[in-house]
């Protein structure tokens, strides 16, 4: 431990569901000018009592007291967790994401700071122990416990889940060129509410129809099939169900394919959406379309990512 120097971590923000994996894939991005688009802490050292200091542009939007942020909350679960009292820290969140946004807001703050808290005290805690208390800890958020938005952030990449495995995700190929453009409008929709709506069961058609088209985008990703795998990005289980929440998005979507964007879709549970595009010059004009049809206030956020190859880590200077 040296609890005389700051010590900085960052976690990137993630899209779950990627339309066409319900619950079971993830994706972590970042944007391509370099900028930060996920949660930061900072250790500052070590202190008689637990403290977090907040900042950053969506700080106005987390609880007033820092009691109830996600960040506090988990440091005593992992200090629950490793069966030991720990030294008390002086912490800062830069909040880089907004709340409620569909890009793992709470799965971001989650991430980091159990990553930081591992990584501060001597790594305790394996890659995969790590990730399942993530993942606890995010579902008390959301309400379930799922991990197509904790896997990305923490691991990085494009992962996919795996029911009833040890490994927990596995990390899919990418086609490096395609560059995601996300819109969040400004308003929030909750993780919660968002679930809310959809069936609780589903017919034996939509069942084989999720199954077929999810195996289909992942041969294709394997396949290299670029125009394959993007057909394959149809939502038969959360969209029709939230299409109530978000009644914007078939006319966006319609806009777009005629401007010959690959995909539009909800990121999460929204109301964030991320958009397709083949390169950067389709996802220039892309982003000023969402930002002049979509963006609703000054909280409203578009950014050009691509996946990010990395997800939580340390920062140097």
């Amino acid at each position: 431990m040296q609890s005389h120097s700051t010590k900085r971590y960052y976690a990137p923000a993630s899209t779950g569901n990627l339309s066409v994996g319900f619950d079971l894939l993830g994706a972590a991005f970042e944007p391509v000018d370099g900028s930060l688009l996920g949660d930061e802490l900072l250790i500052l050292g070590e202190a008689a009592e637990l403290s977090l200091q907040l900042s950053g542009r969506y700080v106005h939007q987390l609880p007033a007291a820092t009691t109830d942020n996600l960040v506090f909350k988990a440091f005593y679960a992992f200090e629950q967790a490793l069966g030991r009292s720990l030294p008390r820290l002086r912490l800062q969140l830069n909040k880089h994401l907004p709340v409620g946004s569909g890009l793992g807001s709470s799965a971001c703050s989650i991430v980091v700071a159990f990553y930081a808290f591992n990584d501060y005290f001597g790594q305790p805690f394996s890659q995969s122990e790590l990730l399942q208390l993530m993942a606890v800890a995010e579902g008390g958020v959301s309400g379930s416990v799922h991990y197509d938005n904790v896997a990305p952030s923490y691991y990085g990449g494009l992962q996919l889940m795996l029911p009833d495995s040890a490994q927990i995700c596995r990390s899919l190929p990418w086609f490096e060129h395609w560059r995601v453009v996300l819109c969040y409008p400004g308003t929030v929709l909750s993780t919660k509410a968002a679930r809310a709506v959809l069936p609780q069961q589903l017919s034996l058609t939509d069942s084989i129809a999720f199954a077929g088209m999810l195996s289909r985008f992942v041969s294709a990703l394997y396949a290299g099939d670029e125009q394959d795998a993007a057909a394959a990005l149809q939502d038969r289980v959360a969209e029709p169900a939230r299409q109530s929440l978000m009644p914007e998005l078939l006319p966006l979507r319609t806009a777009l394919s005629e401007q010959g964007v690959l995909h539009l879709g909800i990121s999460g549970a929204g109301p964030t959406v991320f958009a397709l595009c083949r390169d950067d010059a389709q996802a220039a004009t892309t982003a000023a379309y969402l930002n002049a049809h979509y963006a609703k206030n000054q909280d409203a956020l578009t950014a050009i990512c691509r996946l990010a190859p990395q997800g939580a880590r340390a920062l140097t200077e």
